[in-house]
């Protein structure tokens, strides 16, 4: 095998930083693709997330607002049979 000059050395040594720049540039940009997917992945989970809690706060609302009905309707039951009671005597 013959030995290379001064030059072709250079030129191999070149080309091997291009190819391992190459190759550098392509790892950052997918690291940087995935953090973007990763970021957009997280910020739909947080908008789930924050959906859901807010139908959980408006079911609950709800829910607080049948149960005083009820109460209400309750009370005014026993207010009635009481009276029903006491003109009964």
């Amino acid at each position: 095998m013959a030995s290379k000059t001064h030059g072709e050395r250079i030129d191999i040594l070149e080309q091997v930083v291009q190819i391992l720049a190459e190759g550098q540039f392509s790892a950052e940009k997918a690291i940087a693709e995935l953090a973007t997917e990763t970021r957009v992945g997280f910020d739909l989970v947080k908008q789930r997330f924050e959906a859901g809690v807010q139908e959980a706060d408006k079911r609950a609302r709800q829910t607080d607002e049948r149960m005083r009905q009820t109460d209400e309707r309750i009370d005014k039951l026993v207010v009635a049979i009481g009276e029903f009671i006491s003109r009964n005597k």
